[in-house]
């Protein structure tokens, strides 16, 4: 008989049997339409349509069992207390939820495929004597808490027929079952053996001859595949209700799904390209099937970002996600605030931060955000507020009155999608508040933990609200399916067959010898043949593809399994991507050329950056002019530790403070050690309280306080290079903020310290000085032929004197204030040397050296703030490359 004659002849002792959930709803649809025919009303009230594993579950609860049926998750908590507690997992293991997981697996598969009872089977490897003990306490714990795992049903079920407790159909159909367990096997023998009618109907349906089609990259194969359901789809453009079913078939719907709707999307639907519009229903003609968990549905991913957010733990992206999330409350009235503090935050973060230290950043952030600050805090002072350990349905219960107070998915409008995935969430939760008993009394994050895997691992796919002619499914999912067109994707030597993917804690004899298919090669090979044997009969229209390079360009061979395979094709299709065939032909001689507008007066008046203008103008002109000009900034990068700039400025600030104290050499030099340390100590003390301290919510105490101790022992070092000056002096003049004009180029700059020295004489001149606190420093970087370091060179060329608070300026001075290198460096009028040591090439000291050197100063400068209003923008050294950080620059020089 074939499965429309079964359908048509079903009564109430009828029963089919599916591999998967829809075959057996799409088997009820084709069964009520039959019936309907027919005349008969009461369409579901004939025969059952179930899977398998509905069934005998079902037939199981039936019996009114006093066990309780464990849920998947149930069944690994369970398994994975018996692992925790049986001190035999290694120390050395991070997680064991993963290795629960496997041993839940293994556990299942002893059950349902017979595995005979004998430890010796199991002796002379740890996996297999640690899985032996393990499944006599995961029986015992069972036996001991009144439950059973799933695994266990088909033995239970065959005991109740054969007691006469569970009652015989008279016929029974398998329909899309790729492969049965030794478990149910039993149950269907046994029923045979009984006079029950049992017939598989894929046994009786024609296989289609495949057309094969061969890709040369994996993005080709969706172009093919993308000309095909357009050219099928076109003619019924204005009748979509009458256009014909087409499956695409994927060996995994996760992986493939993106970028075959990507392809999709371009030639089937743009409209799926556009933005989404509120309150209209994109309707896409594609259905994807499974392949999805709940976790992936982005309002899921809101909820458990927020909920991952605790007193002693956060990760700064899932706060990253919950600060710009649509799905929290204010969204709509802090979206640009919490998007500007975002940034900040990310520029400003610290190590091992938890949630209180990120709020207590956000609250610092320069742009705050008070709407979302007040729930946080309310959230995570709930959170605080908890005294031990809750059961699950208690932490259930929290974690929604968290939500609500976050404003989840509170002011939404909720599409059909999103309502059923509320629903789900629902679901989910009633699930986890089940684990009461599994689980007990736990923490926080182990609550969140499972109900993390609850999430994770339940397959969720939304609805449509219409019918959609192309869906997207996977290999196992179409079995016992029909459809007008089929194109099955990837079918690679790595897809059919897959792998052999034995357990590890069973014996691989074993587990060849019981038939899983999954333990061999010979089993995958032969479930392999099986699917492709099943893919044939779905209908009168079946294409094989596959591809030669994957998209990491590994080659990838077609699967044997359906003969020899035509060479490569092109699509047809205009929406190519890179195209290859075009390496090495273009002629870079030929260019359109382009030039920068010179700056006008509106543009020079608002310039920003400082003494970094000419700097990064030195480095290449091309760099002022984006990063100046353009406004291009340092792409973000993740800094372990204190920023340089923050330890940068702390040297700065302290010897600020310690000279706005001390004044004078003299004063230096009459301080015994002990006053020299205590007043270095007072001024780290006191820039702390300035900066460091106001960012312990970012660095700690104890990093800051590793800091303070660097910064003490490095400025005794630099005192000692003070007290060695040859000159007495005294500080004039602490961190001098000005506004001087370049040659046109209006800066304001600050001045770190000016020096009033007195001469032999008694008589006194001036030199301004800049601290240095990096390592890596070349005195010729003031050379005018080589000028990188302006800053000194423009107050010596364009400050005046009386703005500084002096009466002449003679000199400059780079002060290199690092651990490695304690180094002065000078330029003046007056000395080359104001501490004792040999000189250097790069020496200015005398009255005419000193006004050569500013003259040349004053052309270098003058050139420069030229060539930056007049728009040069060159690259004169391209193989130099741009400075790390700002590699992101060079799409804008191609």
């Amino acid at each position: 008989m074939t499965l429309t004659e079964h359908l048509q002849g079903m009564n109430e002792h009828s029963l089919i049997l599916t591999g998967t959930e829809r075959v057996a709803r799409h088997l009820k649809m084709q069964a009520a339409l039959l019936q309907s025919i027919a005349g008969k009303r009461t369409w579901f009230a004939k025969g059952k349509i179930a899977t398998v594993t509905q069934w005998i579950e079902q037939l199981w609860l039936d019996t009114l069992p006093d066990e309780q049926l464990l849920h998947p998750v149930q069944e690994l908590a369970v398994v994975k207390t018996v692992a925790d507690r049986s001190g035999l997992l290694p120390d050395s293991l991070i997680s064991s939820t993963g290795t629960a997981r496997r041993i839940s697996q293994a556990y299942s598969q002893f059950i349902k495929y017979k595995m005979p009872l004998d430890a010796d089977r199991f002796r002379f490897k740890k996996e297999y004597e640690y899985f032996w003990q393990w499944r006599e306490l995961i029986a015992a714990e069972c036996k001991k808490n009144g439950c059973v795992f799933r695994a266990q049903l088909p033995d239970l079920v065959l005991q109740g027929m054969i007691s006469g407790a569970v009652p015989l159909p008279e016929r029974v159909v398998l329909v899309g079952l790729l492969y049965i367990n030794p478990a149910e096997q039993a149950i269907l023998d046994y029923l045979a053996s009984q006079g029950v009618e049992v017939a598989h109907v894929e046994d009786q349906a024609n296989e289609t001859d495949p057309v094969l089609v061969r890709a040369t990259t994996q993005a080709e194969e969706f172009e093919h595949v993308a000309e095909w359901v357009s050219g099928h789809l076109k003619p019924y453009i204005e009748t979509p209700q009458a256009a014909p079913s087409i499956a695409l078939l994927v060996p995994d719907v996760k992986a493939y799904q993106a970028p075959l709707i990507e392809a999709l999307s371009m030639a089937v639907s743009p409209a799926a390209l556009l933005p989404a519009i509120e309150g209209v229903e994109t309707r896409e003609p594609w259905d994807v099937s499974s392949g999805a968990t709940l976790g992936s549905r982005p309002v899921i991913r809101a909820a458990m970002s927020i909920l991952s957010l605790s007193i002693t733990s956060a990760d700064i992206e899932a706060f990253s996600c919950v600060l710009r999330s649509k799905w929290v409350g204010g969204y709509a009235s802090e979206s640009s605030l919490r998007a500007l503090a975002d940034i900040w935050l990310r520029d400003n973060q610290g190590m091992g931060m938890n949630g209180r230290d990120l709020l207590k950043a956000l609250q610092h952030a320069k742009h705050t955000c008070p709407d979302f600050i007040a729930r946080l805090s309310l959230v995570l002072e709930k959170q605080s507020q908890v005294e031990g350990q809750l059961f699950p349905s208690e932490w259930a219960d929290f974690f929604c009155e968290a939500l609500q107070t976050m404003g989840w998915a509170a002011e939404e409008h909720l599409s059909s999608e999103n309502f059923q995935t509320l629903e789900a969430w629902d679901d989910a939760l009633m699930l986890f508040r089940s684990l009461d008993y599994q689980l007990g009394g736990c923490s926080y994050e182990r609550a969140y933990m499972w109900l993390r895997e609850i999430i994770d691992t339940r397959q969720f796919q939304p609805r449509l609200s219409h019918v959609a002619p192309v869906s997207i499914m996977s290999y196992t999912d179409a079995v016992g399916l029909s459809f007008d067109h089929v194109w099955v994707l990837g079918a690679t030597n790595q897809a059919l067959p897959q792998p052999a993917d034995p357990s590890p804690f069973l014996p691989i004899e074993l587990l060849a010898a019981a038939g899983v298919p999954e333990a061999t090669s010979d089993g995958q090979l032969e479930r392999a043949g099986r699917i492709v044997k099943a893919l044939k009969q779905t209908c009168n229209e079946v294409v094989f593809s596959a591809f030669e390079h994957d998209d990491r360009g590994s080659s990838q061979g077609a699967t044997e399994l359906l003969g020899p395979w035509p060479a490569p094709i092109v699509p047809q299709s205009s929406f190519v991507g890179f195209d290859g065939s075009f390496i090495g032909t273009l002629n870079r001689d030929q260019y359109d050329p382009e030039s920068i507008p010179q700056m006008d007066d509106e543009e020079i008046s608002s310039i920003t950056g400082g003494v970094s203008i000419f700097k990064n103008y030195a480095y290449e002109p091309f760099y002022a002019f984006a990063c100046n000009r353009l406004r291009a900034g340092e792409f973000p990068r993740q800094v372990v530790g204190f920023d340089p700039r923050i330890q940068g400025t702390m040297v700065h600030l302290c010897l600020e403070l310690f000279w706005k104290k001390t004044k004078t050499q003299a004063a230096l030099l009459a301080m015994t050690e002990e006053e020299l340390t205590a007043a270095i100590s007072g001024a780290v003390q006191d820039a702390s309280d300035i900066l460091l301290n106001k960012l312990a919510w970012r660095f700690g105490r104890n990093l800051i306080k590793l800091e303070q101790g660097r910064l003490v022992s490095l400025l005794q070092k630099w005192m000692e290079v003070e007290k060695a000056r040859t000159l007495p002096f005294e500080v004039v003049g602490f961190e001098v903020r000005t506004k001087v004009v370049v040659y046109g180029v209006p800066l304001t700059v600050t001045l770190d310290r000016i020096d009033r020295i007195t001469r032999e004489d008694k008589t006194t001149f001036n030199v301004l000085i800049d601290y240095k606190a990096g390592a890596n420093f070349k005195f010729s970087s003031l050379n005018a032929g080589s000028l990188k370091e302006p800053q000194l060179p423009i107050y010596a060329v364009t400050a005046t004197p009386a703005d500084l608070g002096i009466d002449s300026i003679d000199g400059i001075t780079l002060a290199q204030v690092n651990a490695k290198n304690m180094h002065v460096h000078t330029r003046s009028a007056e000395t080359a040397h104001l501490v004792p040591g040999r000189g250097t090439k790069n020496d200015v000291g005398g009255v005419d050296t000193w006004l050569g050197q500013v003259a040349a100063w004053e052309r270098t400068l003058s050139e420069m703030a030229h060539g930056l209003i007049t728009g040069n923008g060159e690259i004169e050294a391209p193989a130099k490359g741009l400075p790390m950080g700002y590699e992101h620059l060079g799409a804008l020089i191609k």
